[in-house]
């Protein structure tokens, strides 16, 4: 895949659904958020090999999955959504909470440039795995807005997929069931 053909997904994308919220520090869902009804849903999830901004490699193979995990995909963009942020200090959250009980979340981010995103990273830090997304990731995944995320569970089947905003706690209530179950935090 060229860069060229990244750049046409992307800017494909800004223009079919990345609406940001009207105001992503509300609660609740912004009217643009609505949650995906796919032909995924239920079935197996895809599986990537992309590269981290430091050039590593990470590796999503929910099918070979040792410690029973559940996993949060979160596909965003700090360079084409304005409210990042937002999102990102949500799923922190979330990872801070349900990591011990079995959660494991990768950030797969849609960015022209991997230096901005490198440089993005270093001023935010984030506790997750964060990968440069691909277009066939996209397609794989039938991510038609950014952000979109999409939970797995520890039998590798797509169990929840959100499109846009949402607040913590909904995404809690949606993520909670689907956990191995192991001690930890699970409620604040």
């Amino acid at each position: 895949m060229t860069f060229k053909t990244l750049i046409l997904c992307l800017l494909s994308l800004l223009f079919l659904g990345c609406q940001p919220s009207d105001d992503p520090g509300l609660d609740g869902p912004s009217p643009t958020s609505t949650p995906i009804k796919s032909a995924h849903k239920g079935e197996p999830s895809p599986k990537f090999n992309l590269t981290a901004p430091d050039g590593s490699t990470v590796t999503f193979n929910p099918s070979d999955n040792p410690d029973n995990e559940a996993f949060l995909l979160v596909f965003w963009s700090q360079q084409w959504d304005p409210n990042a942020r937002t999102l990102l200090d949500r799923v922190e959250e979330l990872h801070e909470r349900y990591a011990p009980r079995g959660l494991t979340v990768i950030a797969v981010s849609y960015d022209d440039e991997p230096s901005g995103l490198r440089k993005y990273l270093n001023a935010n830090p984030l506790p997750f795995e964060v990968a440069v997304g691909a277009a066939s990731t996209l397609s794989d995944f039938q991510v038609t807005s950014i952000p979109t995320a999409i939970l797995v569970d520890s039998n590798g089947r797509i169990v929840e997929r959100w499109s846009g905003y949402y607040s913590t706690e909904e995404w809690a209530e949606a993520i909670s069931p689907h956990l191995p179950g192991r001690t930890g935090n699970s409620e604040k």
